[in-house]
């Protein structure tokens, strides 16, 4: 049974603040004269006042004495009244609180629930059965519908019964479609996974429900096995198609928190192999997101490490630096007092000598150059070649589309896939870089001659990290289907 109070199902005897009764239970001049106009004495415009706004706040009728007293106080204070006298009881005056009833409907253009209410609630819950399955969500938006066309509310009860069976109804048709769709073959692999296999030590669902730990380069060889094994049972994709990612997640849930026993005591075979497949769907899915995560984190520490190794190297050059802006200072001196340009240039020429010399000194300004800024891009290569084999692993077990219909990157991907197992850096073919900054396309174009020259390595290094930058924000799309391994666009 589902409990009333996770639902939106009004409930008339709680005692509302100051604010919600001002708010949900004014009576405004319009009221008052339907009001005067219906019921003659004090007790009867009382009872009227209180199904009126009970009908408007709550959206059915409520027996008078399960208002709350204090909401009932509120009404009567409102219509004027010297004292509070009591609503009519249902009992003693059932026939006037009809007549009170059907008044409130025409008053507020409402109408009974009957036949109408019911193929209401049956097509809004039908509806909703297909993305959802808790009972109190389906009453909610029961109710929701029901406001709207301004229909009363049945009793609770009603909603639940009609909910829980219409729920059924749905999952029913679900299990079947999905029988309909599995061959011999596939009810065999199925039925296989609740049955210890010989040379085994547990049943094919329980592998389902575990897992190897967080994918790290250590544990890449489970990782990997496990998608291997997954990938060698039923596809689930084809079989689950048009069924609801919503409804796939919930059954999947359900399913996993099952043991073998409770699956095989399941009379509906349609029904057991929906929960397995939507497992299955799910562990695949998980087991998919946990090897591209491991990606992105490997793509991340490479970025993180190159910025480190910049930030040594600008420290270690720091007293290298000063020391050349200091000689620089000396030369500005020597030309400045200098006075010939012969003397002057004699003089820097001994200047520099003593300093080391002018080839020294001009590696030295090389080497500051070359880490006086932020260009990390030079540092990514080493780091990142310790681990691209590990990466273009990964790669082989994802099959990548583009969310947009920019294809530049993985048209580069293709390229860099192609060319893993080059030894020279040099490559000569035409690709858009139009995915990389200006700044990474000055990297990579070693020559811009025809054809134009690439470095391979700062393409593969720029490539694989802007792979991570469109996976994090999803301007790629990661798909399901491992059944064709190896590298896809």
């Amino acid at each position: 049974m589902t409990a009333i109070d996770r639902t939106a199902y009004p409930r008339p005897g709680e005692k509302l603040t100051r604010e919600e009764l001002d708010n949900r239970y004014s009576v405004s001049e319009t009221d008052h004269a339907f009001i005067r106009a219906t019921a003659r004495t004090d007790a009867g415009r009382l009872t009227l006042a209180t199904l009126l706004k009970a009908r408007q706040d709550l959206g059915c009728f409520p027996a008078p004495l399960e208002v709350h007293i204090d909401t009932v106080a509120h009404l009567a204070s409102q219509l004027a009244l010297a004292a509070v006298p009591p609503v009519l009881s249902e009992t003693s005056r059932k026939t006037t609180l009809h007549h009170y009833r059907a008044a409130v409907r025409v008053y507020l253009k409402a109408s009974i629930y009957a036949e109408a209410g019911e193929q209401l609630v049956t097509a809004t819950v039908i509806e909703a059965a297909a993305t959802m399955s808790d009972p109190a969500d389906l009453i909610n938006r029961a109710i929701e519908a029901l406001s709207k066309a301004a229909i009363d509310l049945p009793a609770f009860s009603t909603l639940e019964r009609l909910a829980n069976h219409l729920r059924a109804q749905v999952h029913m048709q679900i299990y079947e479609q999905v029988a309909s769709r599995l061959t011999a073959n596939d009810v065999v692999a199925l039925d296989a996974l609740l049955i210890v296999q010989t040379g085994t030590v547990t049943t094919g669902f329980n592998r389902l429900k575990q897992t190897p730990g967080p994918a790290r380069p250590e544990t890449i060889r489970q990782w990997t096995d496990r998608l291997d094994w997954l990938t060698g049972l039923v596809n689930p994709d084809p079989v689950l198609k048009g069924i609801a990612h919503t409804k796939l997640r919930q059954f999947a849930a359900e399913a996993a928190a099952m043991e073998v026993k409770d699956l095989l005591d399941m009379s509906r075979s349609g029904k057991r192999h929906t929960l397995l497949l939507s497992l299955l769907q799910q562990t695949r899915s998980s087991c998919r997101d946990e090897l591209i995560e491991m990606l992105l984190r490997r793509v991340r520490k490479t970025q993180a490490a190159a910025k480190e190794k910049l930030e040594t190297l600008q420290e270690q050059n720091r007293d290298m630096e000063e020391d050349l802006i200091a000689i620089f200072g000396k030369v500005l001196e020597t030309a400045k007092n200098g006075k010939t340009d012969a003397k002057a240039g004699r003089q820097i020429r001994t200047l520099l000598a003593e300093q080391g010399g002018i080839d020294a000194l001009a590696d030295r300004c090389q080497t500051v150059a070359a880490w006086h800024g932020n260009n990390d891009l030079p540092l990514l290569w080493p780091i990142h070649a310790n681990t691209r084999t590990l990466l273009f692993h990964l790669l082989d077990l994802m099959d990548i589309h583009p969310a947009t219909q920019d294809r530049s990157l993985l048209d580069a991907l293709a390229v860099v896939v192609r060319h893993r197992h080059a030894r020279g850096d040099d490559l000569k073919e035409q690709v858009d870089l139009g995915f990389a900054s200006q700044r990474w396309q000055s990297f990579i174009v070693k020559q811009r001659t025809d054809p134009i020259v690439l470095s391979r390595r700062a393409l593969e290094v720029c490539v694989f990290v802007h792979l991570a930058e469109a996976l994090q924000v999803g301007d790629t799309e990661r798909v399901n289907d491992f059944d064709t391994p190896g590298f896809g666009i």
